[in-house]
């Protein structure tokens, strides 16, 4: 099994490369090129040598027994604004798929659009994704659709406004029906828009293709490393062992990948490689628990 992690913070502390060999030390089998915050896009990914740039990077990685396993697009893009290419924002979107693919990324998540009130959500969703599809088969790169919070402004109550349901979230990629779509279940953001991660998983049957992997309280997005051996209603509310089960109940064997963006924040640059084995070990118990159809609270 696949246990990923984001690169954000590893590659803004030691660079690109450093990022891969600290993520390999670290005991993680794949990497999540995050394009979605960097403080370099223009540098990076938008520089006249971005194409090469990647390729390099990919090949740096596959001679270390990496790969780059997934990838997220920026997500400045907003409602109103056209469809097109002609739009910065759309077109860094445009230029990150391209990039990834390069990578040798099979897939890239690009986030939903929140729309205000009286507009048809999922119609304009389904619109936007669409406009996508073309570049996806160009660059053969699959396209994430994943299930989001939202909310209004950061400090707004989550919503399901966003494929936030199970029932969304499913329906997109039925609506979508093409090669290049895939599902990308983000666990810590079910939790909080239903409260029933498990259940959300189940009615998710067949979408699930991805996972992202996060703790959280159940209000915040927080981002934190899975807490797999405290019982839920602990520090975070993750119900581990449901999650688990439902997870094992539906087949699933793809890859993991863990979000710590706030996690891995909190240490120094020295104390990264710590906190990343600490990572990459409860990513594999939790893909060994889920495999075996286990109980997470059954330690050892």
């Amino acid at each position: 099994m696949i246990i990923s992690v984001e690169n954000m913070i590893a590659r803004r502390r030691v660079g690109d490369k450093g990022a891969v060999d600290m993520l390999k030390a670290a005991g993680f089998n794949g990497i999540d090129y995050s394009l979605c915050s960097m403080d370099d896009w223009y540098e990076t990914v938008g520089s006249p040598g971005a194409l090469d740039f990647a390729a390099e990077l990919r090949e740096y990685a596959m001679e270390r027994g990496m790969a780059f396993t997934q990838s997220h697009a920026p997500f400045r893009f907003k409602y109103g604004m056209q469809m097109c290419e002609k739009t910065e924002e759309y077109r860094q979107i445009v230029r990150s798929m391209e990039f990834a693919a390069r990578l040798g990324a099979p897939m890239i998540v690009i986030h939903a659009v929140l729309c205000p009130e009286g507009c048809d959500r999922f119609e304009y969703n389904l619109r936007y994704y669409r406009s996508f599809l073309e570049y996806a088969h160009r660059f053969g790169i699959k396209i994430g659709v994943e299930n989001l919070l939202g909310r209004e402004t950061p400090e707004s109550p989550a919503t399901t406004n966003c494929l936030g349901s199970p029932e969304t979230f499913c329906a997109m990629q039925d609506e979508l029906s093409d090669p290049m779509i895939c599902g990308c279940l983000d666990l810590g953001h079910a939790l909080i828009t239903t409260g029933d991660p498990a259940g959300f998983i189940r009615k998710s049957r067949g979408h699930v293709h991805y996972l992202h992997i996060h703790d959280n309280n159940g209000d915040a997005d927080l981002h934190q490393l899975p807490a797999l051996y405290e019982p839920a209603g602990g520090r975070y509310k993750m119900p581990w062992k449901e999650v688990c089960a439902a997870l094992s109940d539906i087949g699933f064997d793809g890859p993991i990948n863990l979000e710590l963006l706030r996690y891995m924040n909190n240490f120094r640059t020295e104390e990264l490689p710590l906190a990343l084995e600490l990572a990459a070990a409860t990513g594999k118990a939790l893909g060994e628990i889920i495999l075996k159809g286990g109980d997470p609270q059954q330690k050892g």
